[in-house]
């Protein structure tokens, strides 16, 4: 959880380097802020939405690149961590 973290903070920084809009920043900034909170799986299917959220409004420049690479790798370790989260039992 804590590479995740990290890499959530290089991308929130990646981004406001880049000066993407705020739309972009907020929604990096909630996801930060989830993970740092909790990590169960409707926080984590949650994160991956936002990710492509951010992808989808992405800017281009000379760090989209750069931010592309660290959408990926978050999005890897969120999935990664999705894969180690136990699935809740069915509500009765």
């Amino acid at each position: 959880m804590d590479d995740a973290i990290r890499e959530a903070t290089r991308l929130l920084a990646s981004l406001r380097s880049m000066r993407a809009t705020q739309v972009i920043v907020d929604e990096a900034e909630l996801l930060l802020s989830a993970l740092k909170h909790d990590s169960n799986r409707h926080v984590l299917n949650s994160a991956i939405e936002a990710l492509e959220r951010i992808d989808g409004q992405m800017p281009q420049g000379a760090l989209a690149g750069l931010v592309s690479v660290r959408l990926r790798t978050l999005a890897g370790m969120i999935a990664a961590m999705q894969d180690s989260t136990p699935t809740p039992p069915p509500a009765a």
